[in-house]
Formats: C-alpha cells, structure tokens, sequence
C-alpha cells in the first residue's frame, strides 16, 4: 500500500508526490479537514518546483516582455 498528499480541486486530484505505479490499481480516497490556504499553496509550489512544466519559460525566445509593456512605472527605492 502507498499513501501520498494530493489536492482535490473540485474536479481533479492533483497528487504533491510522484507515483510510479503503470497499472490500473483500486485507491482509497480520504478528504482530511480543512487546511489553511496558505498550506494549500506552499504543496501546490513545491509540487510546480519538482515538475519541469515551466521549464519552457527559461527558453530566450519565451522573454517578449520589455519595460515599454508596462502599464504603471515604479520608481525603485
């Protein structure tokens, strides 16, 4: 038996570990008490940091934004 975290977002489960399993298996599905959002979100980060999903934003010809698309400047202090 293996147990991993997962997010449930009202349609999908989003699984926070990698599972390395290739057959149809039977699951259990336990939906814990609330957490916080900000727990939420750090799973949710640290599960985008181990995917390479984002990897294509490294890529120079993903970087067409200059300063001139910016509606507001700020002046740094």
């Amino acid at each position: 038996m293996l147990s991993v975290k997962g997010i449930y977002d009202g349609k999908k489960i989003l699984l926070l570990d990698e599972v390395k399993i290739s057959s149809p298996r039977k699951v259990i599905v336990t939906f814990l008490e609330e957490s916080e959002e900000g727990e939420i979100q750090k799973e949710i980060y640290a599960s985008a940091e181990k995917s390479s999903s984002f990897e294509f934003l490294k890529e120079p010809e993903e970087d067409i934004y200059t300063d001139n698309d910016l509606k507001a400047r700020y002046k740094s202090e």
